[in-house]
């Protein structure tokens, strides 16, 4: 009778939480999410301090609605998420000494870079008329979460590269080939993996 009693109440006092503080009010079994810090985007959720010395049948977790069954009875989860992404962490606690179990949410905005992905704002290629027929490249661009990182692909040949990362700026120089089109492609990654592509070609004399 006396474990009826207190689940009759803890029904009571969250129905009287709800009057009293509105639907968007935080609630005792509201998970506690923070950043990972282990430089990523991620998030670390966990069950709220109120419930760490009270006895847990079974913990259950979602994800905008959807189970996470991975996580089923774990206390502390990391959730992986991309920066500036929205969702709700879900928690459902049933405890051994309530009839009724403790559910609670929190909104996540995942930590991390919300900068636009990268942009290629300039590629420009040119070949002179020159012994062994070299051509140049010239490669700027913008946006991206730094570090960045870029690839190079060509069909001509001895192509070399220069770096200036800091200033988002790559030369390349190679010689044309003589017997089909000449071309360049870049990639443009940035760290949180979005790219940016652009191809230069018939900028080479042919034979």
């Amino acid at each position: 009778m006396r474990r009826r009693l207190g689940a009759v109440f803890v029904l009571l006092t969250a129905v009287l939480g709800g009057l009293l503080f509105g639907a968007s009010a935080a609630h005792a079994s509201d998970p506690v999410c923070r950043p990972a810090l282990t430089n990523t985007p991620d998030v670390v959720c966990a069950v709220p301090a109120e419930f760490d010395n009270r006895p847990v049948e079974s913990i259950e977790w979602t994800r905008d609605g959807d189970p996470l069954p991975q996580f089923d009875d774990i206390r502390q989860i990391l959730v992986s998420c991309k920066p500036g992404q929205t969702f709700v962490i879900g928690l459902t606690l049933h405890l051994a000494d309530d009839l009724i179990p403790s559910v609670g949410d929190t909104q996540v905005t995942c930590p991390g870079s919300t900068a636009p992905p990268p942009r290629i704002s300039g590629f420009f290629c040119y070949a002179d008329d020159l012994y062994g027929n070299p051509f140049y490249c010239d490669l700027f661009w913008e946006g991206g979460t730094d570090p960045d990182e870029v690839q190079v692909s060509s069909n001509g040949s001895q192509a070399r590269r220069t770096n200036d990362y800091a200033n988002n700026h790559v030369s390349i120089s190679g010689r044309c080939d003589p017997y089909q089109d000449t071309h360049v492609s870049v990639s443009v990654y940035d760290a949180e993996g979005r790219h940016a592509d652009a191809t230069q070609a018939s900028f080479c004399q042919r034979n």
